[in-house]
């Protein structure tokens, strides 16, 4: 009796961790593919992480092509997605988050004015960790 105790309470621990840690990165890429508009489609950063995780990826983006950057998450309140876009020296360019107005922003678009290696950080808001994908895309000028 007391096994049987002890397995229904690891069933109860494991299962919901186990079914909140998944992230189904194909039904994000489905849900956003259609927010690219315009844009052609290059690359889809699939993004998990716990608490405190930062993840950065990089790209060759070109001059004379402008770049789109979208994050799509769970939208979970206290727990969204932010991408920050960096140029080659690390400096900042922009963000889907505002922290003065905090206020969250849909897409990222960048006419980009040099060709060269940038940076996409994913984070997610109050370090509470989440998942989701990161998709990029452009258009020639």
């Amino acid at each position: 009796m007391k096994t049987i105790r002890n397995l229904i309470f690891l069933i109860a621990l494991v299962i919901p961790q186990f079914l909140s840690g998944q992230c189904d990165s194909d039904a994000f890429l489905d849900n956003c593919a259609s927010k690219l508009d315009s844009y052609t489609f290059i690359k889809a950063f699939n993004t998990s992480m716990k608490k405190t995780d930062v993840t950065e990826y990089s790209y060759v983006f070109s001059k004379g092509s402008t770049y789109i950057i979208i994050g799509c998450d769970q939208e979970i309140e206290g727990s969204r997605m932010i991408v920050n876009l960096y140029d080659r020296n690390h400096k900042i360019i922009a963000s889907t988050y505002n922290k003065q107005k905090k206020t969250f922003y849909p897409d990222l678009v960048y006419p980009c004015s040099a060709t060269g290696v940038y940076y996409m950080e994913v984070t997610f808001e109050g370090s509470k960790g989440g998942c989701g994908v990161c998709l990029l895309g452009f258009k020639k000028n």
